[in-house]
């Protein structure tokens, strides 16, 4: 094998070649900057809206699971407390709800919301009999509730049974969620 080879030969341009016309560029320029423009909407999208929908998915999710939970423990009640009209919820006017079970132990659940925005659930089971403490725990149910009320009303004259309705709101971000709940307790 020679050296000639392996040489590699540059060629010149030659003379009758032309470079890009100036229609030719500003074409490519147009081309690329449509490219960006979309580039730029879809980063946008990225960076803007999906944390928006992320907050909004938040406030949703805390609104079910508070709605769940008093939801649950309503169905089973015989007494809620406090009983006007309408009350809402906080730090200094739980939402008391309280039931018997066959074997004579007494469950109290108490729901109220802290400064935090936090919804809690604290359970205390006594023996109804001897008044002793079975067990006691306490639960955090969900963030970011603004406000949570609840009002009776009966929707039939002729029915004495009552309907509790819950409207739950949670704020996450700029999201906000408002559900209302309509609970029908064994007790009314």
């Amino acid at each position: 094998m020679s050296l000639r080879y392996f040489d590699i030969k540059l060629r010149l341009p030659r003379e009758d070649t032309r470079g890009l016309t100036l229609i030719e560029l500003l074409i490519a320029l147009a081309i690329g900057s449509v490219v960006m423009v979309g580039a730029l909407a879809i980063l946008n999208q990225l960076l803007v809206l999906v944390p928006k929908a992320e907050n909004s998915m938040l406030a949703i999710r805390q609104v079910q699971t508070a709605g769940f939970w008093i939801d649950r423990d309503a169905m089973c009640s015989q007494v809620i407390t406090p009983a006007p009209n309408l009350f809402t919820l906080s730090t200094a006017t739980p939402l008391v709800i309280s039931y018997v079970k066959w074997d004579a132990t007494k469950t109290t659940i108490s729901y109220s919301v802290d400064t935090d925005r936090n919804l809690q659930r604290q359970l205390v089971v006594t023996d109804e009999r001897t008044g002793s403490l079975i067990s006691s725990n306490g639960m955090h149910v969900a963030d970011s509730i603004t406000s949570i009320t609840a009002q009776y009303y009966q929707p039939d004259p002729g029915n004495p049974r009552k309907i509790l309705a819950v409207t739950i709101t949670a704020q996450v971000g700029s999201s906000a969620e408002t559900r209302v709940y309509q609970i029908s307790p064994r007790s009314f």
